[in-house]
């Protein structure tokens, strides 16, 4: 138990300040399936970006990180690895009904661009784009809607495996 909430200590840099504080985004940088892996080691889910107010939402997380001109990408779990065309939320399966592509992307580049990550752009404002899978970027998870509810009723973090 104590070494779970110590690494979850370590794998946290910012939690949004949302009512719920629902997503989480880590300061390791892993390749897209590592990142994948270290959500629900945590006990989190990987981060999908369903609509307009989840796109808010990360952005707001992504708030305190922002850095004009600078290019840092985050995973968010998305790729086209089933067919190498659509793109689906590796958790729920869910096609992309809600996305946020930067101009002239999805591009595909040199044919080994499969997963996704939001990006700021220069212009300060974030966009999503696909990259390689294998790229080493930080990671953003998000609570499960059970943990959301429970926290929502009991104003607790985290509160099912013991972490609060």
């Amino acid at each position: 138990m104590k070494r779970s909430v110590l690494l979850l200590a370590i794998f946290v840099l910012v939690i949004a300040k949302s009512s719920v504080n629902r997503y989480v985004v880590s300061n390791q940088r892993v390749t897209f399936h590592e990142g994948y892996i270290r959500c629900l080691q945590y006990g989190l889910e990987p981060a999908e970006i369903l609509s307009e107010s989840d796109e808010k939402e990360i952005e707001a997380a992504l708030e305190p990180l922002r850095e004009i001109g600078s290019r840092e990408g985050f995973w968010i779990f998305a790729s086209n690895l089933a067919d190498k065309t659509n793109f689906y939320w590796l958790n729920s399966k869910l096609p992309l009904f809600y996305s946020f592509f930067s101009a002239g992307q999805p591009d595909n580049a040199d044919k080994k661009e499969n997963c996704l990550e939001i990006y700021q752009l220069s212009t300060g404002v974030f966009g999503w784009n696909d990259c390689p899978c294998e790229s080493k970027i930080r990671f953003i998870c998000q609570r499960k809607k059970k943990d959301i509810i429970i926290s929502s009723c009991n104003d607790t973090h985290l509160a099912p495996n013991g972490i609060s």
